[in-house]
C-alpha cells in the first residue's frame, strides 16, 4: 500500500514537470559549470537502483551530472519521448515502437529476467508464454516487453507491484508477470502466503539506455564509456552490489546475467 502511495506522489511530481517550462528540469545544471541530464526511471527501487549507479558513474567519466526521476513506467516513456526529460535510464528495445524520438545507446546496461509468480503449482514456464493463456494474468502498465507478450491473454495492468501482488494474494489474478530484480523490493511488504516464484524464467531481454534525439550527439561518447565499464568488469560489479541489497529476502533466486 505504501508503494502505491509513493506512486501517486510521483505522478503528481511528473504532472508538475509537465506543467512547467519545456526546458525544465532538463535545463538544470550540475555542480559548477558541469551540464546535468535528467532521466526517467521505474518507480520501484529494483532495476532503477542499478541503472542509476551505472549512469551516474558513466556520465561522470565524461563530465556530466545525472539526476534520475522516478515515474510510473508509462509516464516515464511520455516524459522522455516528448523531450520533457533527457531520456530514460534503461528499457527493452520494444519501446522504440511507440517512442520514435528516443535514440538507443548500443551497449546494454543489463539483461532483464522476466518471471512469473503464482499460487498454482501446475504452470510450467519452460513451455513458453502460451502456458499463461488459460489464466488471469497481471503485470505493470508501461512495462512494454511484458505488455506485448501478454496482450492476447486475459490480462490486467496495474500501476504498482503492491497492487499486483495484493490481487494475486486475494485470488483476483492467477499469475503475476514481473521483472525479477525490479519486483524484489516490493516483496519485503508482501505476505507471500502460498505465492511462489515459478521456474524457469519466462524470458530474458537486454535493457538499453535511451537519449532523447536532441542529445543524439552524446551517443558515441557514452556508449564508449559503457563498453569500457563492461570490459573492465564494472557493470558486473555494480550488478552484484545492487543484488546484495536484496540478498536477505526469502524468495527463490533466479539467474541474473549481463550480456557478453
Amino acid at each position: 500500500m505504501h508503494a502505491c502511495m509513493r506512486t501517486v506522489a510521483v505522478i503528481a511530481l511528473c504532472l508538475a514537470v509537465l506543467a512547467g517550462p519545456l526546458d525544465s528540469p532538463c535545463a538544470a545544471r550540475g555542480q559548477g559549470s558541469r551540464p546535468k541530464l535528467v532521466f526517467t526511471t521505474f518507480p520501484s527501487d529494483g532495476m532503477g537502483v542499478l541503472f542509476r549507479q551505472i549512469l551516474v558513474e558513466a556520465y561522470g567519466r565524461i563530465g556530466v551530472d545525472v539526476e534520475v526521476l522516478k515515474a510510473p513506467a508509462e509516464r516515464g516513456l511520455v516524459l522522455a519521448n516528448q523531450g520533457h526529460c533527457d531520456g530514460m535510464d534503461a528499457r527493452a528495445p520494444v519501446v522504440e515502437e511507440s517512442c520514435p524520438n528516443l535514440v538507443r545507446v548500443p551497449t546494454a546496461l543489463y539483461v532483464n529476467t522476466v518471471v512469473a509468480y503464482s499460487k498454482k503449482t501446475d504452470i510450467d514456464p519452460a513451455r513458453g508464454w502460451d502456458v499463461l493463456a488459460p489464466y488471469r494474468v497481471g503485470s505493470l502498465l508501461g512495462y512494454k516487453f511484458v505488455e506485448k507478450k501478454t496482450s492476447a491473454y486475459d490480462r490486467v495492468l496495474v500501476s504498482c507491484y503492491g497492487q499486483l501482488f495484493a490481487m494475486l494474494e486475494n485470488d483476483r489474478l492467477d499469475v503475476a508477470v514481473v521483472a525479477y530484480l525490479d519486483a524484489l523490493p516490493s516483496l519485503r511488504d508482501v505476505d507471500l502466503g502460498g505465492i511462489r516464484l515459478l521456474s524457469p524464467p519466462l524470458a530474458s531481454t537486454p535493457m538499453y539506455h535511451y537519449l532523447h534525439k536532441k542529445h543524439a550527439d552524446l551517443v558515441p561518447a557514452i556508449d564508449n564509456v559503457l563498453r569500457q565499464m563492461r570490459d573492465e568488469g564494472r557493470l558486473d560489479a555494480l550488478l552484484e552490489e545492487a543484488v546484495a541489497v536484496f540478498k536477505t529476502m526469502h524468495v527463490m533466486p533466479c539467474k541474473i546475467s549481463l550480456p557478453q
